[in-house]
């Protein structure tokens, strides 16, 4: 079966973006890789193209998304996934992936799901969903993570996909936290499948593991926490010191096997250990949320004593 699979990287993630493709690689055949960039050094495309796979450089106009909402971790880079069933009407469907993602499996019968009548196919996000949902005055109960999206292509270029999120975005600024993905959320609404967390699993291990799935859902984290077939890398990344999550050993194993191994060792080691400890202001005073599993914490902390206000599961 063709895989199609697209990425949005800045030169900044094209070796994480490498390893990403390395490791679809491992476990599909006859893949291309679609690669949504506005600037890139030749040095960076030089990467890419070693990288293997077929592969179809799409080269992105910045004006087609001015004035849309950023942040100081959101790039126009990460708005470009809106447009590619546009730039690719040749498709019936398409991955989008971010560059922090492994994929650990066949893809084949995520390619092979009925799209019929829906924009995309996504994973509910981890926590939040319930305000996100309210926020943004949506009819589906289920907010997904935008990391990982199958687009159905002729949909989204029939009910013009981009148009209405583009339309979303900049007459809603004023409700928009999570720039792009309350865009799509919302765009999209109700016309969405809900995949289980197995296509894009989110290890939360930088706020103790918190998640706030129950039931049935619960039940498909956690299974999906066994052996997902794509794994999304929130948090401090594998090629940095300090990162913690579950799959980061993994991630250097895939990273092995590329032409930029080396280059990756060398940006580690020149990496320095996040620091964990508190500023003397928060010493002092500050009330913040502490994770674990389901639970979440209020605590307070005075003088560096730490005093639980409230706790939620």
């Amino acid at each position: 079966m063709k895989i199609n699979i697209a990425y949005a990287p800045d030169d900044k993630y094209v070796n994480q973006t490498i390893v990403s493709m390395q490791s679809v690689l491992e476990h599909n055949n006859d893949v291309e890789f679609i690669i949504m960039y506005s600037e890139l050094t030749e040095n960076s495309v030089e990467k890419l193209k070693k990288a293997g796979g077929k592969l179809r450089l799409l080269k992105m106009n910045e004006a087609d998304f001015s004035g849309l909402v950023l942040s100081h971790w959101v790039t126009v880079q990460a708005w470009f996934r809106i447009k590619l069933p546009d730039m690719c009407p040749d498709l019936e469907k398409i991955l989008y992936l971010d560059c922090d993602t492994l994929v650990r499996g066949n893809l084949d019968e995520l390619f092979s799901l009925n799209l019929d009548g829906k924009f995309f196919a996504g994973v509910k996000d981890v926590w939040g969903v319930n305000k996100y949902v309210k926020r943004l005055g949506m009819k589906s109960p289920v907010y997904v993570n935008s990391g990982m999206l199958l687009f159905n292509c002729d949909f989204c270029i029939k009910e013009k996909f981009f148009d209405k999120v583009i339309d979303f975005a900049k007459n809603n600024e004023k409700i928009i936290e999570f720039c792009d993905q309350d865009s799509i959320n919302k765009a999209a609404d109700e016309k969405k499948l809900v995949l289980h967390p197995k296509y894009n699993y989110m290890d939360t291990w930088w706020r103790g593991g918190y998640y706030e799935f129950e039931g049935k859902e619960e039940n498909e984290y956690l299974e999906a926490r066994e052996n997902p077939i794509i794994v999304h890398l929130t948090g401090l990344k594998p090629a940095f010191k300090g990162c913690g999550n579950k799959f980061r050993d993994e991630w250097w194993e895939y990273a092995k096997h590329t032409s930029i191994y080396e280059e990756l060792k060398n940006d580690y080691e020149n990496s320095t250990e996040p620091d964990n400890h508190d500023s003397f202001l928060n010493w002092l005073f500050s009330i913040k949320n502490e994770y674990q599993g389901k639970t979440k914490t209020k605590v307070l902390r005075i003088l560096g004593i730490k005093i639980k206000l409230y706790t939620k599961k």
